[in-house]
């Protein structure tokens, strides 16, 4: 027992000291972008993705989805046997809870070195900027109003040929599953230009437990440890599109959200299917329009005036689905959200999805 006990608390320790090894190695990795992106993005990376995928992408449903429930269930059972046996036994209390502390940490331990191992070294990779050669500065108002004015017609002529429902808001014109079966179509075709985009992966999966997700706020999730796309399919047909091409975008190990949002935009208006191409447009054209709105509230105001009135619909449809999920749940998730982001060295946490505007700005100045 002795000896049972003390290997035991060698491979605790062993454990417990990958989560600082972890972090050590992340800082590091932070000096070294063009190496991270040569050898980890580049090669190491896409042969981990290839066999995940090889893997997962065989089954029809999220594996993701069930290690997720599967974790949080036996995490809860831990926590109560846990309180139960210092409730019952007060004389070996200190051991249990010293035991306890030391398995937690030990879990911290292989996930958050699994986690960057698997994918969260992308994050430290170049900036996608350098990668799609954008220039990237600092854009003047008279920028962003004719950004915004540019998308704002594409997704009125866009909109024209979009079928909607009794309401006038979008309504996809086959099964929603088929989204996630043929979103490559878009990769395919911008990878020919970007070639970093390339990558045959497993499709996106749904989440069966959409609904009790919508409370969070979550509209999707990428799972490094199965290298799958999740997607909340109770969203309103118009985000769901671009949000299904923006979880493979980080399949593609693209970590940065904001770097996420520009590929899934690139995405959708490369793809064959007008659904996409609109739903890229509005969501480049929903981020715009927030960051016109809050550098310029006067010429949001005319702008968004000339959006046709089933583009409206559209966002103000969105705007009200999600007003219907608000609550405690979405604020928590909303803060881990931003301490998980600003964590992976994202220092503004989730206001880097508006970022995004960076890059369009930077492509509408190129072109």
């Amino acid at each position: 027992m002795f000896i049972s006990n003390k290997f035991s608390s060698k491979k605790q320790l062993f454990l417990i000291l990958l989560l600082p090894l972890g972090i050590f190695i992340t800082q590091i990795s932070k000096l070294f972008p063009d190496f991270i992106e040569e050898f980890y993005s580049s090669r190491f990376y896409i042969i981990i993705a290839d066999i995940l995928s090889a893997i997962t992408g065989l089954l029809p449903f999220s594996i993701a989805e069930l290690i997720i429930i599967f974790l949080s269930v036996l995490t809860f059972w831990y926590i109560f046997k846990t309180i139960l046996t210092v409730y019952k036994y007060s004389n070996k209390r200190l051991n249990v809870l010293k035991n306890f502390v030391l398995n937690i940490l030990a879990a911290l331990g292989i996930i958050y070195f699994s986690f960057q191992f698997l994918w969260g070294f992308n994050y430290q990779r170049l900036t996608l900027d350098n990668i799609f050669q954008l220039n990237v500065r600092k854009s003047s108002l008279n920028e962003l109003s004719l950004l915004c004015q540019s998308l704002v017609n594409s997704s009125n002529t866009l909109r024209k040929d979009i079928n909607e429902n009794q309401n006038g808001v979008m309504k996809l014109p086959y099964n929603r599953n088929q989204i996630l079966y043929i979103a490559h179509l878009g990769y395919d075709e911008a990878s020919l230009k970007y070639t970093k985009l390339k990558g045959d992966y497993g499709n996106p999966k749904a989440i069966l437990l959409s609904n009790p997700m919508s409370y969070t706020g979550i509209t999707g999730f990428y799972f490094p440890f199965t290298n799958e796309a999740n997607i909340n399919m109770m969203q309103p047909d118009s985000s769901l599109p671009f949000t299904t091409v923006h979880e493979m975008a980080h399949q593609r190990g693209f970590a940065r959200e904001n770097e996420a949002n520009y590929i899934a935009y690139i995405a959708c208006i490369n793809h064959p299917d007008i659904n996409f191409k609109y739903s890229g447009t509005l969501a480049a054209l929903s981020y715009s329009f927030n960051a016109l709105w809050k550098s310029d509230p006067q010429k949001y105001k005319e702008l968004i005036l000339t959006c046709s009135k089933s583009v409206l619909n559209d966002l103000k449809y969105n705007q009200m689905f999600w007003e219907e999920y608000s609550g405690p749940i979405e604020k928590i998730s909303d803060k881990v959200n931003d301490t998980y982001l600003k964590s992976q060295n994202q220092d503004s946490g989730t206001k880097s999805y508006g970022e995004m505007v960076d890059l369009l700005l930077a492509e509408y100045v190129k072109k």
